[in-house]
């Protein structure tokens, strides 16, 4: 008898304890991709907007100088020196963007090169500036932020959420911007989701940042017509003739060459 009481008390606490748990758990409900027949929300983060790359259209005069302690990486709350004969164009409690500057872009052939690649390092604020002498304090690395390093305005980017425009057919109507993938994130052979390309049209065909393009491969056999869309993306950085973009969606890899479309 007494070892029937004791089952029947377990047992009960058992259902107690279930109950309990059950009580005060939620299923997470499910994102946006999740639901059947909704497009996915992405939001585009801050490494995309400040540490990233783009082709740089006028090469700054300011730089960081050689440290004097031999140091070649800097890290956060360090102090840099600075020189160049853009220093008199700046002021204490300016912010600036660290760059580095990369080789020229291969245009593939279509055109002359568009440009150096310029990586975004980072950002340091202005100390102070005297004469032809200046300092600075990093205040965000992103990778390696050495010596030599140019400095540009810092530009405060919005955020972004973007919904995702489902992959759209190949177009040849006249007046639809296409370009072509020339450069991938970290000069890989092939991309993927959530990886950065650049690519050469840009404002002068009407992109802006959070307009959507398609990705296709090249046609197979030297035709005209790609067949199936590769890469959903979405511009991050534009300039004058190139922009930056971050595949949203990857069915098959992106590469150098792989054509791109704006919706």
């Amino acid at each position: 008898m007494k070892n029937v009481l004791i089952l029947i008390v377990i047992a009960a606490a058992v259902v107690l304890s279930a109950a309990s748990v059950g009580a005060g758990f939620q299923a997470p409900a499910p994102s946006q991709a999740d639901k059947p027949g909704r497009a996915a929300v992405y939001s585009v983060s801050d490494s995309d907007l400040y540490c990233s790359f783009f082709i740089l259209e006028a090469e700054p005069a300011l730089r960081i100088a050689a440290s004097s302690d031999g140091r070649t990486l800097f890290a956060d709350g360090d102090i840099v020196s600075l020189a160049g004969r853009g220093l008199s164009a700046v002021q204490a409690g300016q912010v600036l963007s660290v760059l580095e500057i990369g080789p020229k872009v291969d245009s593939l052939s279509r055109n002359p090169s568009p440009g150096r690649l310029a990586f975004q390092r980072g950002r340091v604020r202005i100390l102070s500036v005297q004469g032809d002498a200046g300092s600075a304090r990093v205040e965000k690395t992103c990778g390696s932020l050495t010596p030599g390093c140019v400095l540009a305005p810092f530009l405060e980017r919005t955020k972004l959420q973007v919904k995702e425009s489902p992959f759209a057919a190949f177009s040849r109507e006249a007046g639809v911007p296409t370009g072509r993938v020339l450069y991938v994130e970290g000069d890989a052979v092939q991309i993927a989701t959530d990886q950065r390309a650049l690519i050469d049209i840009g404002r002068n065909a009407g992109l802006d940042v959070g307009r959507q393009l398609t990705v296709f491969a090249p046609p197979d056999g030297g035709g005209d017509r790609p067949t199936e869309p590769s890469a959903n993306a979405v511009v991050i950085d534009a300039g004058a003739a190139s922009a930056t973009v971050k595949i949203l969606t990857a069915k098959a890899p992106v590469l150098i060459g792989d054509l791109v479309q704006v919706k």
